[in-house]
Formats: C-alpha cells, sequence, structure tokens
C-alpha cells in the first residue's frame, strides 16, 4: 500500500469514527430524554468526553444531580 491510499483509507477510516460517535450521542440523547434527565445534546457529549478522560461516572452523576438541585433552590428562591 503506498502512501496516498494509505492516507486515504485513514480518512475514511476517521469519519467511520466520528459517524460512530455522532450515532453514539444520538443514543445517548434519546436515552436521556426517555429518562427524562433534562440535559442537551452538548452538555451530554461533555459528560461523555469526561468519562471517556478518566472521570468516575457515579462520582460525576452525583456532582450533575447536585448542580441540578442547586440551580432549582436558586430558581425558587429568584423566582426565575
Amino acid at each position: 500500500m503506498n502512501g496516498s491510499n494509505m492516507k486515504s483509507q485513514m480518512r475514511v477510516s476517521s469519519m467511520s469514527e466520528k459517524e460512530e460517535a455522532q450515532e453514539t450521542l444520538e443514543i445517548i440523547h434519546e436515552m436521556s430524554q426517555i429518562l427524562n434527565c433534562g440535559l442537551d445534546r452538548q452538555q451530554l457529549a461533555i459528560l461523555v468526553s469526561m468519562i471517556e478522560n478518566g472521570v468516575n461516572p457515579e462520582a460525576l452523576a452525583l456532582v450533575v444531580n447536585e448542580m441540578k438541585t442547586e440551580l432549582n433552590t436558586y430558581k425558587k428562591i429568584h423566582k426565575q
């Protein structure tokens, strides 16, 4: 295989990985909506990235829940 074919094959591989990542994120978003998590695609992408980079998923879930609780408390106090 020459260098040109190798580069072309790498691009195809990268595109496939990108498409797989987008499909995975879409599935995660659908699950999030079914479970009424209140997270959008961007927020989910950030959380997935954090987990992929070594953040403990259970600890992250606790932080997200705590932040949602704090936000709800803030909204009640400030009537937003």
